[in-house]
């Protein structure tokens, strides 16, 4: 299906407003300003146009974003001058060993020395040992802080809480806070709910269709994106984002599988603008 002519300048206009390159030559095809334009060329003109109205909510954080929005989460926790020092590691279940996202952002945290201007600077220790990290808890002096990019439903950080304690990294007195860029609304009350308030983000998120649209908008915008979802061929699983979480986010191009999967699905010569 073409796109039309008027669809393109409103395409254009996202880019613009957005501050996203547009780079729309023959010779960049694998641009997202052209993978956007595949992926709408699937759909009709209703259906170009909520992509399009959604993606003006749409997060796309890169990685020269990161120490920041660590640096604002971080801030969020009221008791952090309280501690002698902060232990930093990855919110990942210490039996996964491949690598994940939250690998990435401590690594890059890591990396990154210059904290000193912040308050909490010279206190930061990053590790990934679940041995020294349960024995520096014995102290109360310090603070477990478990970071990642992105939180979802909240089923991994649960997840990740449950099996340390198992493990008894974490005990009944062990201080720890979780830090996420990024949070959806409900996977911030998941947390809440089983640990009380445990979590610091840089911005709380809603679900792009759910919570901004009601009545017959709601129901009309679900079914196209679900009509949408239908021919790219959406598993039941991350139908409307995995845990129908229906988010807006992608980090350094890269969608979160909560997303909804017409931002990111990929199929033979079906490209999409923020693959996984």
């Amino acid at each position: 299906m073409n796109i039309r002519i008027e669809t393109i300048s409103k395409l254009e206009e996202l880019f613009k407003k957005k501050n996203w390159e547009i780079i729309n030559d023959s010779a960049s095809f694998s641009s997202t300003f052209n993978r956007f334009c595949s992926r709408l060329s699937l759909f009709d003109e209703e259906k170009q146009d909520l992509l399009i109205a959604l993606s003006y909510r749409f997060w796309n954080v890169g990685i020269n974003d990161f120490q920041n929005y660590f640096c604002i989460a971080v801030n969020k926790i009221p008791e952090l001058k309280n501690y002698s020092s902060i232990l930093i590691a990855p919110l990942k279940k210490p039996s996964i060993t491949s690598p994940k996202s939250s690998d990435m952002i401590w690594y890059y945290l890591k990396s990154y020395s210059d904290f000193t201007y912040e308050d909490f600077g010279k206190k930061l220790f990053f590790t990934a040992d679940w041995k020294q990290v349960s024995e520096l808890l014995l102290n109360n002096s310090h603070l477990l802080v478990l970071v990642d990019d992105f939180i979802g439903t909240g089923e991994t950080a649960i997840e990740t809480i449950e099996e340390l304690k198992l493990l008894k990294v974490l005990s009944e007195k062990s201080d720890f806070k979780i830090i996420s860029f990024l949070a959806q609304e409900v996977g911030l009350k998941n947390i809440f709910d089983k640990y009380g308030n445990i979590t610091a983000c840089c911005e709380v998120l809603k679900k792009g269709i759910s919570d901004f649209y009601v009545g017959k908008d709601l129901e009309r915008n679900l079914h196209l994106m679900l009509e949408m979802e239908k021919a790219i061929k959406v598993k039941a699983d991350y139908k409307l984002g995995y845990g129908n979480s229906e988010s807006l986010v992608a980090f350094s191009q890269r969608s979160a599988n909560n997303t909804f999967p017409v931002f990111w699905l990929e199929k033979t010569n079906k490209l999409a603008p923020f693959k996984r």
